[in-house]
């Protein structure tokens, strides 16, 4: 029998995916300065709220679009077996999902039986793409946010791009830079154009791209990025905001893969390699931790300091309800997988 793909681990790859992490914290926890006050305090977030001249939140998200197709490519470059890709696709994402849902909707469920939604709309939440379709109706919303759903449509897809990328790469860069053009031009639907599979599609394949060649950042191409990022932060061009995350957020994605080079120290491998492993379930649990802790302050008042000590006391919180959660998610898979395992033997045996 034939083991499935096992690739080397590359350090780039989850140093990209820790700094995702970090910036989608930062993210949610400043959002209440951002979009939960009458008038925004943007001088109150923690850090910096648009890197680069692109919103924090846009960033962050482009780099794990990024990585995303990064990490599908490196161990799917050679070859993919349908059935056990999106075997694990499903075991990857919606155990940890359910068990998050289940916890964080136990509070509010008497609540959440008393509205008078169609119930029919559960069946959008119970695949995750609830949040992905918000703009289309309310419906059982908790966790998960737009972004989960985007990505169950990704995993979908992936076999299709990374076929038509294998077997001709540049006809299908060119093919979706027309996709790119035409939808940044004529789109018009509810649904807000940063959702749009099409729009994503080159940070996608750029990540995609860059693993399957095995892209070596060059020493001379670096400065222009940096000089690039510098300038769209300072001059701020009228350029479409969805444009600007596509160039910037390749940009920074190039710029940390040659930074990673010299960061390979054991404490940063250590923390890089917790927030990949735990990317996923930091991911469900972060921002509904962060409304709960934020709702009991005053956030408008919280002074500098006070601020930056409780923001570390949510990333603490945040970082053991997902060990816990990561825990429970493997447990449960492992007692379904030994169940399953255990009724086909008693079948064969028979």
């Amino acid at each position: 029998m034939k083991k499935d793909n096992k690739r080397e681990r590359l350090f780039y790859l989850d140093f990209v995916r820790a700094i995702a992490v970090i910036l989608i914290l930062f993210t949610h926890y400043n959002a209440v300065y951002v979009f939960g006050v009458e008038s925004p305090q943007i001088h109150k977030c923690l850090f910096f709220e648009y890197p680069f001249g692109i919103y924090i939140g846009d960033l962050g998200v482009s780099l794990f679009l990024i990585i995303s197709g990064a990490a599908l490519m490196h161990v799917y470059n050679e070859r993919i077996d349908l059935k056990k890709f999106y075997i694990k696709r499903f075991i990857a994402i919606y155990p940890m999902f359910w068990i998050a849902y289940i916890v964080a909707v136990l509070p509010r469920l008497e609540s959440f039986l008393r509205l008078d939604i169609n119930k029919l709309r559960f069946l959008l939440t119970a695949i995750g793409l609830d949040g992905y379709f918000a703009e289309y109706g309310a419906g059982f919303y908790v966790l998960g946010e737009w972004f989960l759903g985007f990505i169950v449509l990704f995993y979908i897809i992936f076999p299709l791009l990374r076929y038509l990328i294998k077997k001709n790469e540049i006809v299908t860069w060119v093919v979706i830079g027309v996709l790119y053009v035409v939808v940044l031009k004529y789109y018009d639907m509810n649904m807000s154009i940063t959702k749009c599979i099409f729009v994503r599609l080159p940070e996608l394949c750029f990540g995609m791209s860059f693993v399957k060649r095995n892209f070596k950042v060059k020493k001379l191409i670096l400065p222009l990025l940096i000089l690039g990022l510098i300038a769209n932060a300072i001059t701020k061009p009228p350029f479409m905001t969805s444009i600007q995350t596509t160039y910037v957020g390749v940009s920074f994605f190039i710029v940390l893969v040659y930074i990673s080079r010299y960061l390979k120290y054991n404490w940063i491998l250590r923390i890089c390699e917790f927030l990949t492993k735990y990317s996923y379930a930091i991911f469900l649990t972060h921002h509904v931790i962060i409304e709960y802790i934020q709702a009991a302050f005053d956030m408008t008042n919280l002074t500098v300091i006070k601020n930056y000590m409780l923001f570390v006391i949510v990333v603490t919180i945040v970082l053991i309800v997902s060990v816990i959660l990561q825990s429970a998610s493997d447990g449960v898979c492992a007692m379904c997988k030994t169940y399953y395992y255990n009724i086909f033997r008693r079948n064969t045996d028979v």
